[in-house]
């Protein structure tokens, strides 16, 4: 067994284990592959959530406004209980038969016993739900530690991990995704390039990949970056310790940095430089190196 545990449950006490089978390196990497993509995939699922939640809010309002939209829907036949007491309209009746039941609606003790119903249900939804995202985290968190801890992969990882990798650094924990990647991308960044320093027989062999953007293999970048949102790929360009404004850099602003930071020192940008007859191509490839020689600083 690679690892054996014992089952949480009183009545069940026996152990069980998790066999370890040697595969190829060819197999290994095409699962690593696999799950990284799931987990992008997972990432991208709940960032959609968070939009769509968040144009619900904007929609909807308050509380008092989200009861009269239902009231609308419930006359005009679009809902099928009351939003005030739960009770169902019958079929066949019509849009002024609801407006009726809604005018003679006011007894406030069938309110509130059908107010609790629905927040005993909303509350067992979102605990549901929570238990979902919870082992999502967990999975992504898993695959993040199986792929070596890189530090560009920190985008895939939920917020509710970042919050507590934070504090584990001692870090804050408030603000966005892409804040709390770029807090915790540089304590472990500064913390490993220390390790490297200090030197002794635990040199090179840290606890997280800090390889740069510009050095890391195709398959450790998101795929298809231009689908990406505005917000991802902050929390990209967060990963990988890039600079960007992060009130004026639009999606096109964000793109072109990740991929200038991604082919600097590869010499694929001098390749289009052309020769005017004025030393033009002689001062491109001076900024180029210029360029080059602040990236490694930035590093």
């Amino acid at each position: 067994y690679q690892r054996r545990v014992r089952g949480g449950n009183g009545k069940c006490e026996k152990e069980f284990g998790f066999w370890m089978f040697k595969v190829s390196e060819r197999r290994e990497r095409e699962v690593r592959q696999e799950v990284k993509e799931e987990n992008e995939a997972i990432a991208r699922k709940r960032a959609q959530q968070r939009r769509r939640g968040a144009r619900a809010e904007k929609r909807v309002g308050n509380i008092s406004n989200e009861d009269r939209v239902k009231e609308q829907l419930f006359v005009l036949l679009l809902l099928d209980t009351c939003p005030r007491c739960g009770w169902e309209i019958e079929r066949g009746l019509k849009s002024d038969d609801a407006k009726e039941h809604l005018t003679g609606c006011t007894d406030e003790k069938a309110h509130s016993v059908y107010k609790a119903k629905q927040a005993k249900e909303k509350a067992s939804k979102d605990a549901k739900t929570k238990a979902v995202e919870t082992q999502e985290e967990t999975q992504a968190y898993k695959t993040w530690e199986y792929n070596g801890r890189q530090v560009g992969q920190l985008w895939m990882l939920g917020e509710g991990t970042l919050v507590k990798e934070c504090k584990k650094h001692g870090l804050e924990t408030e603000g966005p995704k892409h804040v709390l990647i770029s807090r915790l991308g540089q304590v472990i960044r500064s913390m490993e390039r220390r390790a490297i320093t200090a030197g002794g027989e635990d040199a090179g062999s840290g606890t997280h990949d800090i390889t740069p953007i510009h050095k890391v293999d195709e398959e450790d970048l998101p795929q298809n970056m231009d689908a990406m949102t505005r917000d991802e790929l902050q929390c990209v360009a967060a990963s990988y310790g890039l600079k960007y404004d992060e009130k004026c850099d639009v999606k096109v602003d964000l793109l072109k940095k990740l991929q200038s930071a991604r082919l600097k020192g590869s010499g694929l940008l001098m390749i289009l430089d052309g020769d005017d007859g004025t030393g033009g191509k002689k001062r491109k490839r001076k900024q180029q190196e210029e360029d080059d020689r602040d990236f490694k600083l930035d590093e």
